[in-house]
């Protein structure tokens, strides 16, 4: 039997419906199993896709289709890394840029939900600081090194606020906007029970704008490691007549053209992005368990 073209198109249309009509039965009968079951696949797809990756790139490496030189094949780079734990100090460079991180990304977002909490909600302060803060977003943060170090010294200071000052607009911005839009009729309702000013903030606001924090928070921790990387790659303090750092590893490496070395610190600084992206993203679950988007509980 032949179908002409509004025929074929019902048709088509009717198998889809079936099979979302399937989807949605499968769900309803058992959503926390459905669930569970997504995640589980979302998480081996997560897995897998970086593994396919350094397959692709070990084999590539091996058979020669690129050079293995400025190349090095991941095998290469874990053994460097194993050669470099064993006979340099790489824990102490790993240290040295976490430090910097987490002290600098602690004083970021400090600030930037201080800022964005009290600049959305006053606007006579929102309408004078802005211009300023928005003049100051621009400048590139590596061209205040220099005037950095004279001013706080030739210690870890200097990439701690740099870092603090970048992971601080990466909050600010979009958290302040958060607290901007939170629905006015929140905000009426919690008035209309004669709430005061801290439970307004504690059970509308906090809630409504908690989802797009930790959306930041695990922005800003992104932000932060490529902002040591660069920092460290340019200025290095000297720890006991050493300089430590995955940037500045990298950066010594690669212009010494010890390529296995370099990709591997690159590989370790991915790492630790994904572990504290991770951490932050398992606190964001637990805290806003009501947030579909954080939790993955939806069929989308």
């Amino acid at each position: 039997m032949t179908f002409g073209p509004a025929e074929g198109a019902t048709a088509v249309m009717r198998e889809q419906y079936k099979e979302l009509r399937r989807e949605a039965d499968r769900f309803d009968r058992n959503p926390a199993g459905y669930a569970r079951r997504r995640r589980v696949v979302e998480l081996a797809l997560a897995i897998l896709f970086p593994i396919a990756i350094f397959a692709f790139w070990q084999i590539g490496s091996v058979n020669g289709w690129w050079s293995r030189t400025f190349y090095p094949a991941p095998s290469d780079q874990w053994r460097q890394a194993l050669t470099r734990f064993d006979k340099l100090d790489l824990w102490g460079d790993i240290w040295a840029t976490l430090y910097r991180v987490i002290w600098g990304y602690f004083w970021g977002v400090l600030f930037g939900l201080l800022f964005a909490f009290v600049l959305g909600k006053v606007r006579i302060l929102r309408k004078m600081t802005e211009p300023t803060l928005n003049a100051l977003y621009t400048i590139p943060k590596i061209t205040l090194i220099s005037p950095f170090l004279i001013i706080f010294g030739f210690k870890d200071k200097p990439i701690i606020i740099l870092i603090a000052i970048t992971v601080f607009f990466f909050v600010w911005v979009p958290v302040q906007h958060a607290v901007m839009t939170v629905p006015s009729s929140q905000r009426e309702a919690a008035d209309s029970f004669g709430a005061s000013s801290w439970q307004e903030f504690r059970h509308v606001t906090l809630p409504s704008t908690l989802p797009q924090i930790f959306v930041q928070l695990r922005v800003a921790a992104s932000v932060a490691f490529l902002a040591v990387f660069g920092f460290e790659a340019v200025f290095t303090p000297s720890i006991k007549g050493e300089q430590h750092g995955l940037g500045y590893m990298i950066n010594a490496t690669r212009a010494s053209i010890d390529m296995k070395s370099a990709y591997a610190g690159i590989v370790i600084a991915a790492l630790l992005g994904v572990i504290v992206s991770a951490v932050i993203s398992f606190v964001g679950r637990i805290a806003t368990p009501w947030a579909d988007e954080e939790r993955g509980g939806g069929r989308a």
